[in-house]
């Protein structure tokens, strides 16, 4: 099967299981065609810095941590601290946990040895205006991804946001900074849980660097599924 290689290095895999056994033989078998795995809580609270060490294992060692991490600054930078004998390329913390913890878990981040770039999320993608005014902000999605964005320019950590948002982050961020898009959705693909999907075009269209799928890639024939996600995407 023939892969689109410009596509195929803007895909993360979400490996949203507590089945390691299964976690690994699917990277296995898309391990060369895609960018790489994201891990998140689900997975990790169930096994841990050994199982990413089993990814390490079979040469993943670029991949997304994906634990959001948000509380005051010190424990954020010991809990990052607590990661230092795991290879790994990217770890997402929360952007509302403020300035002073951004900046504590980039030093975190700095100081072990894999040295993961932070990419910090905006608003979660099952969100929207209702959501935030239930919580009792009085800003949109759009507005508050702003505020956020211009956080992450002032910090230099990269973003992860909906790729409805990304146009907007790209504008505020630049090109030196990486935007993550989750909520990624093929037409034919039903939403489940998230309120702000989009297609693999629009996101990239709109900015983001890489894309995070799971369910869409791993429901069926995992290969089929990244063929047509491959060859959809138009840039």
């Amino acid at each position: 099967m023939k892969y689109n290689l410009k596509s195929v290095n803007r895909i993360i895999l979400a490996l949203d299981t507590t089945n390691l056994d299964k976690a690994i033989n699917i990277t296995k078998i898309v391990k060369e065609k895609i960018f790489t795995v994201k891990l998140g809580l689900e997975f990790f609270n169930a096994h841990g810095k050994m199982g990413v060490k089993k990814f390490n294992e079979i040469g993943i060692t670029n991949l997304m941590l994906d634990l959001k991490l948000k509380d005051i600054p010190e424990t954020v930078y010991k809990a990052i601290k607590a990661l230092d004998n795991i290879k790994f390329g990217f770890l997402t913390i929360h952007g509302l946990g403020g300035k002073a913890m951004i900046y504590k878990a980039k030093k975190a981040a700095d100081e072990i040895k894999s040295q993961p770039k932070i990419m910090m999320v905006t608003i979660l993608t099952a969100l929207n205006d209702e959501d935030l005014k239930v919580v009792g902000s009085n800003s949109t999605v759009n507005e508050q991804v702003k505020k956020l964005a211009i956080l992450a320019k002032e910090t230099s950590v990269g973003v992860v946001c909906s790729g409805h948002e990304a146009k907007i982050v790209r504008k505020i961020i630049g090109s030196n900074l990486l935007i993550f898009t989750p909520g990624i959705r093929m037409n034919k693909d039903n939403k489940d849980d998230q309120q702000r999907v989009c297609t693999p075009t629009e996101s990239i269209k709109n900015g983001s660097d890489k894309i995070i799928m799971g369910r869409s890639l791993t429901k069926g024939n995992i290969e089929e599924n990244l063929n047509q996600v491959t060859t959809s995407i138009k840039i």
